[in-house]
């Protein structure tokens, strides 16, 4: 090869590489050429003399020596290897893609390097890009799995719709048997089975929607002449319009439970009705104004231990003791008002068919200003275990148990004062207490006379 030959290929590999090394025969770097800024990472100073080895990391070591033997092998035949310099001293690692080849008439191996910096900043970003992706794909997983299990959870249909086409886009389980049996409502147009009075009420609680924020309710009459509640919400997104509908028969009534509405609403204590498991069917007035509930809707649907009992071990206890042939009687516990407050009141049960369905009805009244023609209005303690029981359930059980214990020494007191003739050395030691331990327990107890008088 002539020397212009030779500087056109050297001027070629100068300008499509960034990187050329050569090796002696001891694998010991003896010349390098560079045009980019990888000699601002790796100067001649620290490259002239090193071992192309020690510049390498550990990964790659085995490998490089393996092809830079096969090059010397076959001289004059390339060959490529993708390895990391991590130079002493240097925090940033080079990732570098090299041809190796041999020169069998110098004994010298030459490296032509490309840096791989960007192409690795490029791989990374898209690896990163990737991550994020799947994040916020599996969060829209978790958050459509609660969406529609918070869906299928409502007692109420709820349907979404396409404002432009009126299709069904999405509807709960509960849906069809509230739109008069329609067993498939995805994809039909919205409204159905609804007579034309019915479809126009719809149609115009969705034209209302589309101009306020908040829900539109009305009362629809289908063909088979149920009364349906619908409340119609407009969302809207991008440049997409959803209608957010939702479904619920009227039928939670007293008329439903074979009651007099005026005897139901004008009851001037409170009356719930549940089912067997004791959710709650309908309210009186009375109970939603004890409770705090602003209308029935709120209370219809959820278990009435939200508002019955310290714990749900309450209403469990109610439910168990209630029977048709034995009713639930003056059964002690508390109502938790909405706003937190704890009620005493007195409830009785009973159970009772209704239209092939077993309802529970549980009358509530509030005893908390009520005088027990057993107690003073000072502070006692209980005079028995009989009143001490009848606490189970409204206070709790350590300080139940300590009571009873200071009930038990009150009655002994009594019982040796009693024996003695209300001789108090002699009952002081007949209870094995000194004199002024028993004067101090007759001052805490309130009996006979609290004076500390020592004999």
């Amino acid at each position: 090869m002539s020397s212009s030959s030779l500087a056109t290929t050297k001027s070629l590999l100068a300008a499509v590489s960034d990187l050329q090394i050569t090796l002696c025969p001891k694998g010991v770097i003896t010349h390098v050429e560079s045009d980019s800024d990888l000699l601002e990472l790796l100067p001649l100073s620290i490259l002239t003399g090193l071992s192309w080895l020690e510049l390498i990391q550990e990964a790659d070591i085995d490998l490089t020596r393996n092809t830079i033997k096969a090059a010397r092998s076959n001289p004059g035949a390339p060959s490529r290897i993708d390895v990391v310099l991590c130079p002493e001293g240097q925090v940033e690692m080079i990732p570098l893609s090299c041809w190796v080849c041999a020169d069998a008439e110098t004994d010298a191996t030459y490296l032509i390097c490309m840096d791989l910096r960007s192409e690795t900043s490029l791989k990374q970003q898209l690896v990163n890009a990737q991550r994020t992706l799947e994040q916020d794909y599996w969060n829209n997983r978790r958050l459509e799995a609660r969406y529609r299990r918070m869906m299928e959870m409502m007692s109420e249909g709820f349907l979404v719709i396409d404002d432009l086409s009126g299709r069904v886009l999405e509807a709960n389980s509960t849906a069809p048997s509230d739109a008069v049996g329609e067993d498939a409502l995805v994809g039909r147009v919205f409204p159905v089975g609804l007579e034309n009075s019915g479809s126009r009420a719809v149609t115009e609680l969705q034209r209302e929607s589309r101009s306020v924020t908040g829900m539109v309710t009305g009362e629809v009459t289908t063909s088979a002449g149920d009364i349906l509640a619908i409340g119609v919400v407009c969302l809207r997104q991008g440049n997409e319009t959803r209608l957010l509908v939702c479904i619920a028969p009227v039928s939670s009534n007293a008329a439903e439970i074979g009651m007099s509405n005026d005897a139901f609403d004008h009851s001037p204590d409170g009356i719930l009705v549940t089912n067997e498991t004791g959710v709650v069917i309908t309210a009186n007035a009375a109970y939603l104004n004890l409770a705090g509930i602003h209308e029935e809707s709120q209370a219809a649907g959820r278990r009435a231990d939200r508002w019955l009992g310290r714990s749900n071990v309450d209403l469990n206890v109610m439910l168990g003791n209630v029977g048709t042939d034995s009713p639930l009687q003056l059964f002690s516990t508390v109502l938790r008002t909405e706003t937190g407050m704890l009620i005493d009141v007195e409830l009785s049960a009973v159970q009772a068919p209704v239209n092939d369905q077993i309802v529970i009805l549980m009358f509530i009244r509030d005893i908390s200003r009520r005088i027990d023609n057993r107690q003073t209005t000072d502070v006692h303690l209980p005079r028995s275990i009989e009143q001490i029981t009848g606490r189970v359930g409204r206070v709790p059980l350590k300080q139940l148990v300590r009571e009873s214990t200071d009930v038990i020494e009150a009655l002994c007191v009594e019982a040796a004062l009693k024996l003695t003739k209300d001789n108090r050395a002699a009952a002081a030691e007949l209870l094995g207490l000194s004199r002024q331990s028993l004067y101090t327990k007759l001052k805490r107890f309130d009996i006979g006379d609290s004076e500390d008088e020592v004999a």
